[in-house]
């Protein structure tokens, strides 16, 4: 376990390397230019373009920017916004714990209800209610994201009334926080959950096929103990990588949302960097997403042993 767990940190801090020059790359083809905004359109001066560049230290040579950079970063320092009077660890270090805990409550509400439905999917297979969570899954998936949002804020208006405006963090109001983010957090969990039960359901048919759960079954377990004591925790292993790539990708995948319920999130912190050609933010909101996305997906392999004692015996 140790030489599996050295291996897989290895792999992230490879992958993570690889993602910052990638992107330290990338950025640098972003249309438009970071000095436009400090500069006057109808009459550029060419002095103070140059002064500008060797400030944010642009007129460098690339690998030298790029090591500089890196340096930097590592210790946690992405360096100054340049649209921004600000800090970019600052201007980010706010904004990712609210797409963090919008992407965990939104994986709450997908497991809540995702691991359930395909529960029942599966035993009844076949039958009408079978059918009716398969046409509802399918309907989460096809249906765009702020449809299901304006559904949801519409049907609010009319219901619990909770509010969806003036976003708090949960450390100064907890109630209130959960309050403005439980309609965006269901509306990311209701596609996820869509997603939890077709994986859940085709998983669990899998596992009913099994010789183990015939055996089982011919000793005369019943239905609910083939489910929830034989079946069910090997056919979770699938499951828990899916639930794991789709958190990891809630993180950074939540710009629609943060949208439609104006919250200052990673998404569209990324997205308004990108438009304003703000390389040091958008380095370090791919940089940060990466992270977020490499480590999530390491935590998920290091928990395949738990959820299964079979994989202990590849990993030795």
């Amino acid at each position: 376990m140790p030489r599996y767990l050295i291996g897989r940190v290895g792999s992230a801090v490879l992958v993570l390397f690889l993602l910052s020059l990638l992107v330290f790359a990338m950025v640098r083809l972003i249309p438009g230019d970071p000095v436009a905004a400090f500069v006057d359109p109808s009459n550029p001066d060419p002095v103070e373009i140059a002064r500008l560049r060797a400030e944010l230290g642009l007129d460098q040579p690339f690998l030298t920017q790029y090591v500089q950079w890196l340096g930097s970063a590592v210790t946690g320092d992405f360096g100054r916004a340049i649209t921004q009077p600000q800090e970019v660890s600052a201007l980010l270090g706010s904004r990712i714990w609210v797409s963090l805990e919008l992407a965990g409550l939104a994986t709450l509400w997908g497991v809540l209800l995702g691991i359930p439905a395909g529960v029942l999917s599966a035993t009844w297979a076949g039958r009408a209610g079978d059918l009716v969570l398969r046409v509802l899954s399918f309907v989460f998936l096809a249906t765009p994201p702020f449809a299901i949002g304006t559904v949801l804020i519409l049907v609010n208006s009319t219901t619990l009334r909770a509010p969806l405006i003036g976003y708090v963090p949960f450390s100064e109001d907890p109630l209130g926080n959960l309050q403005v983010m439980a309609l965006p957090s269901l509306l990311l969990g209701l596609v996820l959950a869509a997603v939890v039960t077709r994986y859940t359901r085709g998983s669990l048919l899998e596992e009913f096929s099994a010789d183990y759960v015939r055996t089982a079954r011919a000793k005369g377990a019943g239905a609910s103990r083939l489910v929830v004591r034989h079946a069910l925790r090997n056919a979770l292993v699938p499951v828990s990588t899916v639930v794991g790539i789709e958190l990891a990708s809630l993180v950074g995948g939540t710009v629609v949302t943060e949208a439609v319920f104006a919250l200052p999130g990673m998404g569209s912190a990324l997205i308004t960097a990108i438009r304003a050609s703000d390389y040091p933010v958008v380095q370090a909101a791919v940089l940060l997403l990466g992270l977020v996305y490499v480590v999530v997906n390491l935590v998920v392999d290091l928990l395949y042993p738990v959820i299964d004692p079979r994989v202990r015996v590849v990993t030795r």
